[in-house]
């Protein structure tokens, strides 16, 4: 499906070392895939920066919700099932989902990983995302 790289680490928003790479096509590789920090694009020597894009095959989405504070207007892994009908994806949910954060209440929170043709376009990469 998608190739995934990963950190040794979590939640460390300076991290930009990716040494693992995974090639997600079931659920098993999903979730050892995204258990650490990942990112979705391989980088020269594993390191992220935007002069080190090397290429993915992956586009990764998330889904916040936090464009509405009426949970009438959020978005649910079920309604891209519904909107992606016969597009290949996968789905999995943020460490924040279903948990207050910012003096915002609770609400869904997911990233839904596409795979693509592999890209090898830095820029072109940006613009679909």
């Amino acid at each position: 499906m998608f190739t995934v790289y990963y950190a040794d680490v979590i939640g460390k928003p300076f991290n930009c070392s990716y040494p693992h790479q995974v090639k997600v096509t079931d659920i098993e590789s999903l979730k050892r895939a995204v258990s650490f920090d990942y990112v979705c694009a391989k980088y020269k020597d594993n390191y992220r920066n935007n002069n080190n894009f090397i290429g993915s095959n992956c586009l990764p989405v998330d889904c916040d919700n936090d464009h509405s504070e009426d949970s009438a207007e959020w978005v649910t892994p079920n309604d891209v099932k519904e909107v992606f009908l016969d597009v290949t994806f996968a789905i999995h949910y943020s460490r924040n989902h279903n948990k207050e954060k910012g003096g915002k209440k609770a609400r869904p929170k997911f990233h839904v990983l596409f795979p693509i043709d592999y890209i090898t376009d830095a820029k072109a990469y940006s613009e679909i995302k």
